[in-house]
């Protein structure tokens, strides 16, 4: 059953995901990865306008953002996902992603240790 495209509706959803077997949640981390817009419109009850939105959405766009969202999940963290309620007459949308990419941990390391690379989730 597809999930609603809000807040309670994507925390349901990483729920079920990571209760998922390891195969299953690596197809849903690949799909997030290769087809993003497939994700979305197979997993999330949208309504038109956001199908449009879906659909004029840049390749580069669903690329990058679809891989900071496996990676996310990769790492075996949430995505921090943030829908507000819509105003009434406002006509426009703001969509904000926040994505860190990876950082070095430089704390406490001797000169032989190698930095390791940290996961941040990415913000949407």
């Amino acid at each position: 059953m597809k999930k609603n495209f809000d807040n309670a509706g994507v925390a349901s959803f990483h729920m079920e995901l990571f209760l998922m077997n390891i195969v299953q949640r690596q197809e849903i981390i690949d799909l997030a990865r290769t087809d993003l817009a497939k994700l979305l419109l197979d997993y999330f009850d949208m309504s038109p306008s956001q199908q449009a939105y879906i659909a004029a959405m840049t390749p580069a766009f669903k690329l990058t953002t679809g891989n900071g969202i496996a990676e996310t999940w990769e790492s075996g963290q949430y995505i921090q996902f943030q829908k507000d309620a819509k105003h009434p007459g406002d006509h426009y949308k703001d969509m904000v992603i926040l994505d860190p990419n990876m950082i070095i941990n430089r704390t406490a390391q001797s000169n032989q240790e190698q930095s390791v690379p940290i996961r941040l989730p990415i913000s949407i």
